[in-house]
């Protein structure tokens, strides 16, 4: 059953999040300004009202490392009690450099300091240009904590149906201040809007998971910016996989999938073509693979001028959702002309690769992070993780892309990189 459509600009930018504003958020929220003194050029003030707080953090993607250092590779170098060194290796915005490697979307926690006259709990950090996800970490008077949205700044996409908990917000680009790989203006918002795509949150029933109450499964939808539902050529489709314990929202919110593939479709790189985030957090990888096969691309198909021939159709995953991108390589191999595996081993014994790739005339894409623990370490028992799969795969002569290797860790640093490079690279090549 079809739910209501509803659109959305990508690049709405909610709350105090702006390139410009005061330095303090009357209302609470962030801003982000020019600052001459500021080491990065730019200067990201939070501000948050909470008059019953003990204490409130900061919890945010604001921690980087050296491009190529050895200790990071992987996630980190062990020492001999097992523990992870690296982190002996970040940096943080208070001793940050120019062309550092972003790290961990998550790994930065602070203290705020309150202002007792006006109850405002404020921080304010340097940093280089890109997409930056946040949180804050709210301390009552017993010492619980409690991890909450900025209430100043909620994720867009809430309201369209997603359940994204991390706020969001932009830096730009300072090229005086900093070196050109901190240049991530690739994710920003188009500055056309008329190159904006829109996003469609719709609904359809798929496969009955085993626990679940209905059959209606959840699914994100991308329209180019000039999208014609009754264009003589069919557009072609991209289908878009989350991680474990994420949701169809994570690529367009914390991936700006959406900003990624409206530049490079401005700029001439790629042709326009739509994008469907699907959800696989209930039912098994076989489960997801025939709700995919069978339910998901007949009803895109039905409902959205988009191809139905199979090298017109690609799907690409990170983590679990390149697990699950691999079980689909294996078992629905002649329904996709493309396949994107970002950041995950492959299942190993449980599915004959060599066979898949005989059988198979679409092409495979591999990327990780090069401090991403997926490089060489497995989920599970028998998983061959990144680097010795991309071996295998030389030493069975089996044709890929090749290993793409961006500085980034398991996070949303690395993905929109690789999406980026996937899309530049190899989508419809």
């Amino acid at each position: 059953m079809r739910r209501k459509l509803v659109t959305a600009l990508f690049g709405v930018v909610i709350g105090t999040a702006a390139f410009g504003g005061a330095a303090l958020a009357a209302d609470g929220g962030v801003t982000v300004e020019a600052n001459e003194t500021s080491k990065t050029g730019y200067t990201a003030t939070f501000t948050y009202y909470d008059d019953d707080a003990a204490n409130v953090k900061i919890q945010g993607g604001f921690t980087f490392y050296e491009p190529g250092d050895e200790y990071c590779y992987g996630a980190g170098r062990q020492n001999e009690d097992g523990d992870i060194v690296s982190p002996e290796h970040l940096f943080t915005p208070e001793n940050w450099k120019a062309g550092l490697a972003r790290y961990a979307d998550a790994g930065y926690v602070q203290d705020m300091t309150k202002d007792e006259e006006t109850g405002a709990w404020t921080i304010s950090v340097d940093l280089p240009g890109g997409s930056y996800l946040y949180q804050y970490v709210v301390v009552d008077a017993e010492g619980n904590e409690t991890v909450i949205t900025d209430p100043e700044n909620v994720p867009y996409c809430n309201s369209l149906g997603a359940e994204q908990a991390r706020s969001q917000f932009y830096v730009p680009y300072d090229a005086e201040k900093q070196a050109e790989s901190d240049d991530w203006t690739f994710v920003f918002p188009a500055e056309n809007e008329a190159d904006r795509g829109t996003l469609v949150w719709d609904t359809y029933d798929g496969v009955t998971y085993e626990g679940a109450e209905s059959a209606q499964q959840q699914i994100e939808v991308y329209l180019p910016a000039h999208y014609d539902a009754d264009r003589e050529t069919p557009y072609k489709t991209l289908y878009l996989v989350h991680g474990g314990g994420g949701e169809e929202g994570d690529w367009f919110h914390q991936g700006n999938a959406g900003n990624v593939v409206d530049r490079l479709a401005a700029a001439g790189v790629t042709e326009e073509f739509v994008m469907a985030a699907i959800d696989i957090s209930a039912g098994t990888d076989v489960e997801l693979c025939e709700n995919l096969a069978e339910y998901t691309i007949p009803y895109m198909e039905a409902n959205y001028n988009v191809s139905s021939a199979v090298e017109d159709r690609a799907v690409a995953g990170l983590s679990k959702g390149a697990k699950f991108t691999y079980t689909a390589h294996y078992l629905i191999e002649d329904t996709f002309g493309y396949f994107g595996a970002f950041s995950v081993g492959y299942p190993g014994p449980d599915y004959d690769v060599v066979d898949a790739a005989n059988t198979n005339k679409a092409k495979l894409y591999l990327g990780v992070g090069y401090a991403d623990h997926t490089m060489e370490s497995a989920f599970m028992e028998g998983q061959i993780p990144m680097r010795p799969f991309a071996e295998y795969l030389d030493e069975n002569n089996i044709e890929y892309t090749g290993l793409k290797v961006v500085e980034g860790g398991h996070d949303w640093f690395t993905w929109p990189q690789l999406l980026k490079d996937f899309v530049e690279t190899f989508l419809w090549k």
